[in-house]
């Protein structure tokens, strides 16, 4: 924590939530996930190597993105992966009868199926490499209720593996109100994003604090929007590191003079109490 800070009482908490409030590291890169997912999806009749797979899923992510961006005018548009899936399953570049079950259905309504959750899910499990709750994090979120606070979540992320890592790190109920980038069709750093929490419940700037550990998404949103942020240092990055990002945040949003109201070096979010 910084010398001397004295840490102003905010009356609203919006948090990130990877590297923030949740520990995890993923390896979409690694050739056991695409293996692994290669095999899922043969076995209901759709047929790819591991490399096609990921080859397609990687074309399939940067076309839905492309349209999403057209189509809404964000700079930073946020997919739903389970429609990239989806598409994956029904333009299969081989097929066998397995896959009778599900060939009727266009990508819209099999993006909804409980069928393409499990195959998502199945990625995502596959992809982690670690996942746990900050030590720090519950002890956190109940002293901020017990104040009497309201907490909100913005985070960069996928509804259908988020919401079930938030229940299982025991989390949920912390929150007044979850906001997902896939439901909103935008991620940070767009302040369309977190202006639309605030216009929903009604936040005051001047009452409210954003708290993540990346300057340019949660750091440059606050600082767009003119709100308070802290900076949670949870990657170790040395002093230099810190300045260097922070200046090319400002350089981004425009805001020369920004400053967190306080950066926690050690990365442990209880010591924003």
């Amino acid at each position: 924590m910084q010398k001397g800070a004295v840490m102003k009482q905010y009356r609203n908490y919006i948090f990130d939530l990877y590297g923030t409030l949740i520990d995890i590291e993923t390896d979409e890169e690694d050739s056991l996930l695409w293996e692994k997912l290669s095999g899922l999806y043969s076995v209901y009749g759709a047929d790819y190597s591991r490399d096609q797979l990921k080859k397609r899923y990687e074309e399939l992510v940067r076309e839905e993105e492309e349209a999403l961006g057209r189509r809404m005018g964000f700079a930073y548009p946020e997919i739903r992966l389970e429609r990239v899936f989806a598409r994956l399953y029904l333009e299969a570049p081989s097929t066998h009868r397995s896959r009778v079950a599900y060939f009727y259905r266009n990508a819209a309504e099999l993006a909804e199926s409980s069928f393409i959750f499990g195959i998502a899910n199945a990625f995502r499990v596959i992809s982690r490499k670690r996942f746990q709750a900050y030590p720090g994090t519950i002890r956190t979120l109940s002293a901020l209720r017990e104040r009497g606070c309201h907490i909100y979540l913005l985070s960069n992320a996928q509804r259908i593996f988020t919401l079930p890592e938030i229940e299982q790190t025991g989390i949920k109920d912390y929150f007044d109100d979850i906001f997902i980038s896939s439901d909103r069709q935008v991620r940070k750093p767009d302040t369309a994003f977190i202006k639309g929490l605030l216009e929903k419940h009604g936040l005051k700037k001047e009452e409210s604090v954003m708290v993540g550990n990346d300057y340019d998404s949660d750091i440059g949103i606050a600082a767009s929007c003119g709100l308070d942020s802290i900076f949670l240092n949870t990657f170790k990055l040395s002093a230099e590191e810190r300045e260097k990002r922070l200046s090319e945040m400002r350089d981004r949003t425009g805001a020369e003079a920004y400053e967190p109201v306080l950066t926690v070096v050690s990365g442990d979010v209880s010591e924003i109490l």
